[in-house]
């Protein structure tokens, strides 16, 4: 069987310019790997991972990770590599094949890289031409010989030149800016250090366990602090690496990126700008750590962001401005409003996130902030204003301090457990707030999307649990883990040691919490969370604990239910997201994407065009003003952005205004105040 060394030269057709020097595993990375492995045995909640052919998974993993979209290996490297995988017959993974393994792909990036920037120089596409690049990569296979794979790139560059000429900020001279950033990649490939490659291997690793155990290298150690306290790269956004791409992998609560509206997680960073600069830098094939330099800045200045968006066509782009600042308490903490529809006053309560200033807390400071402080006097302002019923929103809601759902839990369930916690050992241990007092009696709802996490899921689950409230949205996130740090002889690791439970018995992960009232969504829900991990850990059961149980009958749900489903059928807000959603499920699974330029300007008009038309017709449905132009629209969304954002957004919130008519409706149907009774 030949050596992977000589398998690259059966590639070379022509010089190279470039040469990546191979990194060699380390006798102290290989020490550490094995303390990092033990580790993970001994301390994961697993205890047992399944180890039958564990170093071919293995292998496969990094497969996936490197070359998802199958563009950089062919069959004949990738069959050779799971070859050596099997020939390894211990349980215990083989960090130096992957090494090599990692070292080839990098061989194979820069020989990739070379290839587009020869292919700039000296070939003239002719975007004329009927070509297709295939993007229904679920469905790719590794190609067989080296001549397919160089005209799968030369179909890859002829997209990235094709998308360069089309952006909103297209240079006079897009091949150029091309090459510099086919450039960059090699120069961020070469400038790799064992650091690096080991902290992929071994987060591969990490991964076969659960998608959440991570190793954390000295320097990632000293930053995750940072992360933790919401201030990185200054928009308020946490970065990760996809492929060549710097991507949005969450938003802080309350910080610049998530106040704009316009950026979601998996978004991915093309170009940069400062404000003071007239000319764009691009980005792609960038060092992370150079992406997060160039975006972080003083407080109050502006830098602007080319962003490719992962819910619109592939070659669709959009230029977001933002002002730089830091990330405060008072960014991330509850905002409330009070609305009258028909006989009723529904309050709004938005809780972006369940913060606490540790700081304050632990000097003993007794006027420390919190959120469950600041929803209590929302509640005993709203109970003084004789307001019906509330409407707790915590759609985006990543979670926080498990201290905070508790007491939350408490101002609507006077006692009982809220979560069950199991620990690897099989030990289980309910928690709850012991000193809760109800402050709210009156009908609740609890409004969830996909990125309502953690600790909004034992919210939510908690008040779906008692039956204290109605739960409408979409499915939840679906982590139910709990993680720890320890110390390694070489930075921390990150371990999955423990699962959530609700008190019903069931567990929040994989699953997420199941709305009792689903609301539309624009995109496929199962695209993201925990269901998406491969590695993700089974959804499961326990004994249920005793609890106390609201009379929230069931006949009323299923009333309110028809009510909303009714409103389904002519409600415009609830018709534009309807529509928006079936738009994406025709295009979701689109195989070819046309490599001519006529077709895919046309494309972009007739979106363009589309969603003016759909965002008309419901204004005219509403007595609202129509646009003339699509510019227009934009205009009149960027504005509305740049408006207040402490305050309620009640015009442009489909789901939350639908949310306030179906708790308007169950206060139509039932008694204001719900007697508890134990079953």
């Amino acid at each position: 069987m030949m050596n992977y060394k000589f398998l690259l030269l059966l590639f070379c057709t022509f010089v190279f310019s470039n040469e990546y020097i191979n990194i060699e595993l380390s006798d102290s990375k290989e020490s550490l790997s094995k303390e990092i492995f033990k580790k993970l045995e001994k301390e994961h909640y697993l205890k047992k991972i399944n180890k039958d052919n564990f170093n071919e998974r293995y292998i496969k993993a990094i497969f996936e990770k490197l070359d998802k979209n199958k563009t950089y290996f062919t069959k004949e490297e990738v069959e050779f590599f799971l070859s050596k995988s099997m020939q390894n017959n211990s349980d215990y993974f083989d960090i130096g094949l992957a090494y090599d393994l990692i070292n080839l792909y990098y061989k194979k990036l820069i020989n990739f890289s070379d290839y587009q920037i020869y292919l700039l120089d000296e070939y003239e596409f002719d975007f004329s031409k009927e070509e297709y690049l295939d993007i229904f990569y679920e469905d790719n296979q590794w190609v067989y010989d080296n001549e397919s794979l160089k005209e799968l790139w030369r179909l890859e560059t002829k997209n990235d030149l094709l998308i360069a000429n089309m952006s909103d900020s297209a240079s006079s001279s897009p091949r150029e800016d091309l090459k510099k950033r086919y450039s960059n990649r090699v120069r961020r490939i070469n400038q790799q250090k064992e650091e690096d490659i080991f902290s992929l291997a071994i987060n591969i690793l990490t991964n076969q366990f659960d998608p959440h155990s991570s190793y954390l290298s000295p320097r990632s150690a000293e930053d995750f602090d940072m992360n933790m306290s919401l201030k990185l790269s200054g928009i308020g956004a946490l970065l990760g690496v996809d492929e060549d791409y710097t991507k949005i992998i969450s938003l802080v609560p309350g910080g610049p990126a998530q106040k704009s509206g316009k950026i979601k997680p998996e978004d991915r960073i093309s170009k940069i700008r400062q404000k003071d600069s007239d000319e764009f830098t691009d980005v792609v094939g960038w060092r992370i750590d150079e992406v997060v330099d160039l975006i972080r800045g003083e407080a109050g200045t502006e830098v602007e962001i080319e962003f490719i968006s992962f819910e619109a066509d592939v070659d669709s782009t959009k230029l977001v401005t933002l002002k730089r600042e830091e990330v405060k308490l008072e960014d991330r903490a509850a905002k409330s409003e009070v609305i009258q529809i028909e006989n009723n006053k529904i309050g709004i309560i938005d809780l972006p996130s369940f913060y606490i200033d540790f700081d304050e807390f632990q000097k003993g400071n007794k006027n420390y902030r919190s959120s469950s402080k600041d929803i209590r006097n929302i509640l005993n302002t709203f109970n003084e204003d004789e307001v019906d019923a509330v409407v707790l929103d915590l759609r985006n809601n990543g979670g926080g301090a498990l201290i905070e759902a508790n007491k939350i839990i408490g101002l609507f369930v006077s006692s009982g457990p809220t979560v069950q916690v199991k620990q690897s050992r099989g030990f289980i241990q309910p928690y709850g707030d012991s000193r809760a007092v109800q402050v709210w009696e009156k009908p609740v709802l609890i409004l969830v999307n996909r990125y309502s996490a953690s600790a909004s899921e034992i919210v939510a689950g908690a008040i779906q649990d008692y039956r204290r409230g109605i739960v409408v949205g979409q499915r939840t996130f679906g982590k139910g883990t709990v993680q720890s740090l320890a110390n390694l002889s070489e930075g921390q690791i990150k371990i999955t040691e423990s699962k959530y439970y609700r008190v019903n018995g069931t567990s929040t992960q994989n699953k997420g919490v199941i709305p009792d009232i689903e609301l539309p969504s624009t995109w496929d829900i199962d695209t993201v969370g925990e269901s998406s991990y491969p590695t993700a850990l089974k959804w499961d059961t326990i004994r249920p604990y005793r609890h106390k149980k609201f009379k929230l009958e069931p006949y009323l749900v299923e009333k309110v239910l028809n009510q909303y489903e009714s409103r389904l059928t002519f409600e415009p807000n609830l018709n534009y997201l309807q529509k928006v959603r079936k738009r994406y499920d025709l295009n979701k699974n689109k195989k070819l994407l046309s490599l001519n330029i006529n077709k895919r300007t046309i494309q972009k008009e007739l979106r363009k065009s589309w969603l003016l038309d759909i965002e008309n017709e419901r204004r005219s449905q509403i007595g609202l003003d129509i646009f003339n132009s699509f510019d227009e629209m934009e205009d009149y969304k960027d504005n509305k952005d740049s408006l207040d954002q402490n305050s309620i957004n009640l015009d442009d919130d489909y789901l939350l205004i639908e949310s306030t008519k179906i708790i308007n409706d169950f206060l139509n149907f039932s008694k204001k105040k719900m007697l508890s009774s134990v079953d």
